[in-house]
């Protein structure tokens, strides 16, 4: 059972030190919501940490009302790609752990609290999610990528690797994750995430290597974010293939590595994303409309195969560009 921290226990000396890291790209005055949110947090102590890639000066400006406020740090980097900037704070942060949110989110009071509580309960947790909510937006125009689990649960090997859509355990707008398990395998790769070769997947990357490593993954529903990162279906389009290229990738340099478990779980999304929307529109009489992102998964999966896998070495963050 998953304990939750009581009021008397979060003034307890401890408590896990918290950085919780933002990563930002020409976001402007919207990330000022997310900076709001986090800094109404309920938990006693913790840093937030903003590395932004900007190609201007708008986001710097836009956080100038919070610089007074001694828990926010700011830092520029002049890189591109999101594993890029995540490892930029990894090697400067010192807390046992590092909670993430996207620069279009905002978290409740109470995110802190209940993100560290499975860290607190299972001493081999090395990432924890919780479920992501979409904001309120006209659902006939586009859609919120989101990821929401009808109940919690504990990933403890590659073996026994579940997932709350099919796809993935949990996203990286409501990730945490264990400073330590972040060393074991060298922080993200940065051939995924936004920005870069496989454009998509630092998180579910970053989540298999950590099992690998021999940590435990928790999946949480006692709390969620809430998205505002709102397209429209062409745009969906383009970031399920995006997605989808990059989880191809992903589980081609698993499978290069020796990791032939994980083949069963690349044919699992090939079920939930191609086959079985598929077997839909074919019961309704309708022609298949989603077979195309067969071709995303199998070309990402084909070019993780090819490329050989960045080494994970343990103790050390790859701040290198690939």
């Amino acid at each position: 059972m998953l304990i939750h921290l009581s009021q008397s226990d979060q003034q307890q000396p401890s408590l896990p030190s918290i950085t919780v890291l933002i990563c930002t790209r020409d976001r402007g005055e919207s990330i000022n919501s997310t900076i709001r949110s986090i800094l109404a947090s309920h938990y006693p102590d913790f840093t937030l940490l903003i590395v932004d890639q900007s190609r201007d000066s708008r986001t710097e400006q836009a956080i100038a009302t919070f610089r007074a406020d001694p828990r926010l740090r700011y830092i520029y980097v002049g890189t591109q790609g999101k594993s890029r900037a995540e490892n930029s704070a990894l090697a400067l942060i010192n807390t046992e752990i590092v909670l993430l949110t996207d620069d279009d989110c905002e978290v409740p009071p109470d995110w802190i609290t209940e993100m560290v509580a499975p860290f607190v309960h299972y001493p081999r947790v090395g990432i924890v999610f919780c479920n992501v909510v979409a904001a309120p937006h006209d659902p006939q125009a586009g859609w919120v990528p989101v990821n929401t689990a009808p109940h919690s649960f504990l990933i403890e090997d590659l073996a026994d690797w579940q997932t709350s859509d099919g796809v993935n355990a949990g996203i990286g707008a409501g990730m945490a994750i264990r400073y330590a398990a972040a060393c074991a395998v060298g922080g993200f790769s940065p051939f995924f995430g936004p920005g870069s070769r496989f454009r998509s997947g630092d998180d579910l990357e970053f989540t298999l290597n950590v099992l690998v490593a021999g940590y435990q993954i928790y999946r949480t529903t006692t709390v969620g974010v809430i998205h505002y990162g709102f397209r429209t279906h062409e745009q969906g389009r383009h970031l399920t293939r995006r997605n989808l290229f990059g989880i191809g990738g992903i589980y081609g340099q698993l499978i290069r590595r020796g990791h032939w478990i994980t083949i069963r779980h690349y044919l699992t999304v090939f079920k939930v994303a191609v086959l079985m929307p598929a077997l839909k529109d074919l019961a309704h009489r309708q022609p298949p409309r989603k077979l195309g992102r067969a071709f995303w998964l199998l070309r990402g999966f084909l070019e993780g195969l090819r490329i050989s896998p960045l080494p994970r070495t343990p103790g050390s963050i790859n701040l290198h560009a690939v």
